[in-house]
């Protein structure tokens, strides 16, 4: 396969086929296909696309795609602190037409919010916060495993107490039923 590139209509059909998603309308496309039947074209559109040279095509250029519609963290990043600072702008109507605008306080506010959220370490106070939660998760931990020491405690010694208690009563018993 080393050295093999499409020919030009497997190239159009895989473009046509990456911009519609059909086979066989891809096929109808980049073929003469006039005196062939539907079920032909269908059956021609579905070798096609299995073949190993137009199928890594389409795979590339729709992970391309792919890759440029998703934002990257960078770009999003940028985005937030371009609205955060007023310098990303909005098309609004006015009585004047359209006008570019920077974003509204509360947008603004939203932005800051979101990247703050991206970057909660980077704060003093919100340092402080979080020692302080994990400070008082540590100390109910504790409290809790120190009360089920003392509550284990506590049953053991009232099932000693219960065990010396029946066995009292058990002796007592056979020791009247000697006696009769």
């Amino acid at each position: 396969m080393k050295g093999k590139q499409l020919t030009e209509k497997q190239k159009a059909f895989a473009d046509k086929y990456i911009e519609t998603g059909n086979a066989t309308e891809a096929y109808k496309s980049a073929y003469s296909t006039s005196k062939m039947s539907d079920q032909v074209i269908y059956n021609e559109a579905s070798k096609t696309i299995r073949k190993p040279l137009v199928k890594d095509y389409i795979d590339k250029h729709m992970k391309e795609l792919e890759d440029t519609k998703i934002p990257k963290q960078k770009e999003i990043l940028t985005f937030l602190g371009g609205v955060m600072r007023g310098t990303e702008k909005e098309t609004v109507m006015t009585d004047d037409g359209l006008v570019k605008v920077p974003p509204a306080i509360k947008q603004r506010i939203s932005a800051a919010k979101e990247l703050l959220k991206r970057y909660p370490l980077d704060d003093p106070l919100m340092r402080a916060q979080l020692r302080k939660l994990n400070a008082e998760a540590t100390l109910a931990e504790s409290r809790t495993n120190e009360s089920e020491d003392k509550t284990g405690k506590l049953m053991r010694f009232m099932d000693k107490q219960s065990n010396e208690s029946l066995q009292k009563i058990i002796d007592s018993l056979e020791g009247s039923e000697s006696h009769d």
